[in-house]
């Protein structure tokens, strides 16, 4: 008989609760965004960072208006923050 392997589950080894600020790019916008943000870092895997974003403020006047809720995986943090700065200026932002 053949032995029966089991993948161990990857563990969080870090957590972080932060805002982050994003501001619309155009001289005559004062708009900005504000998100609460959950980070997570495993131990293992392919993409072992996660960050989870929640809208939290007033929607801006002018500017479009990303989705509310958003994850972000990536292999490792500078992977994470032009995943972050890349998603925000998709809708015209940036970050703050």
């Amino acid at each position: 008989m053949g032995s029966v392997q089991t993948m161990a589950k990857s563990k969080i080894i870090y957590k972080e609760k932060a805002d982050i600020f994003a501001e619309y790019y155009h001289p005559q916008s004062d708009d900005s965004l504000e998100y609460k943000s959950t980070l997570l870092i495993k131990d293992s895997g392919k993409q072992p960072i996660t960050m989870k974003l929640k809208f939290d403020g007033m929607h801006p006047s002018f500017a479009p208006m990303p989705p509310e809720e958003h994850i972000i995986r990536a292999k490792d943090i500078i992977d994470l923050y032009l995943k972050l700065k890349r998603w925000f200026g998709k809708y015209g932002y940036e970050l703050k």
